[in-house]
């Protein structure tokens, strides 16, 4: 291999260990801080480093003398193996940290359990959307719902079961509101659901509408068994003119919740 080649390979191997490191680095990062991983960068980096295998596999055919052009044929097959390789590598290690950012993200904004947004989310979303209602006017409403009986089918079924129970009422839910609402496991058996643009009567109305479809489906939890459960709702309106914060909003919306828990099992209750 000419001298050509050699100042190729030796730019290709900088570029690769520098992308390796560099990949490392960030998902570190990433992992530490929460920043985002720069593909972006990573793919130019990456791609100089595939650019420069592949400068080198033609630069060992193109300045070998013609009396070596075993030795040059040679050589541009290892640039050419070299460069497939690495670009295979180079691609698994980018899809992987795609692949991991996507399960990072997630884990912090997703319940294990359920599927739904998780309590930081919730709060994050709910700030924003009273702060759009400040500014805009829109109305915003706010359900807190409670799964009356799942203490007692993890009492005597166990916690596997209502495990399932909460899976299925979270898809209940989910098809029931629109896209545009935020749905949200709030606690161990609490759901709160963000309502943007809705005023509270109307938020009633698509309560009223999951909480029957709930009441009235069979739960299935294993071994052929099934079980019902009910749900009881508080609702809570927010109005640009009160300037609540949104802690205050929340507490509003619990109390709804603990009212129409107070009326009984499958209650609703708009505060």
């Amino acid at each position: 291999m000419d001298m050509h080649s050699l100042y190729f390979v030796g730019y290709a191997v900088c570029a690769t260990i520098a992308g390796i490191v560099m990949v490392k680095a960030q998902y570190i990062r990433k992992k530490r801080e929460g920043t985002p991983i720069n593909f972006k960068l990573i793919k130019i980096v990456f791609g100089f480093a595939l650019f420069m295998w592949t400068g080198a596999a033609f630069a060992a055919v193109y300045y070998t003398p013609g009396s070596h052009a075993a030795m040059s044929i040679a050589g541009g097959l290892v640039g050419v193996i070299l460069t497939v390789f690495f670009g295979w590598q180079i691609n698994a290690v980018i899809l992987k940290i795609q692949n991991d950012e996507k399960a990072l993200e997630e884990l912090a904004t997703h319940d294990a359990l359920t599927g739904l947004w998780n309590r930081r989310v919730f709060h994050q979303t709910l700030k924003k959307e009273i702060q759009q209602s400040n500014e805009l006017g829109h109305p915003l409403s706010l359900l807190m719902l409670d799964i009356d009986n799942l203490c007692d089918i993890n009492a005597e079924h166990g916690y596997e079961p209502g495990d399932h129970v909460l899976i299925k009422l979270g898809e209940i839910i989910k098809q029931a509101v629109r896209p545009t609402d935020l749905i949200c496991r709030y606690r161990s058996k609490e759901i709160a659901i963000v309502f943007p643009k809705m005023r509270a009567q109307v938020a009633a109305k698509f309560a009223r509408s999951f909480q029957a479809e709930i009441a009235g489906h069979d739960f299935d939890i294993g071994e052929g068994k099934t079980v019902r459960v009910t749900a009881t709702i508080g609702i809570a309106a927010y109005c640009a003119d009160t300037m609540k914060t949104e802690p205050a909003f929340v507490n509003e919306a619990e109390e709804a919740l603990f009212i129409a828990m107070e009326t009984g099992h499958n209650s609703i209750f708009v505060d």
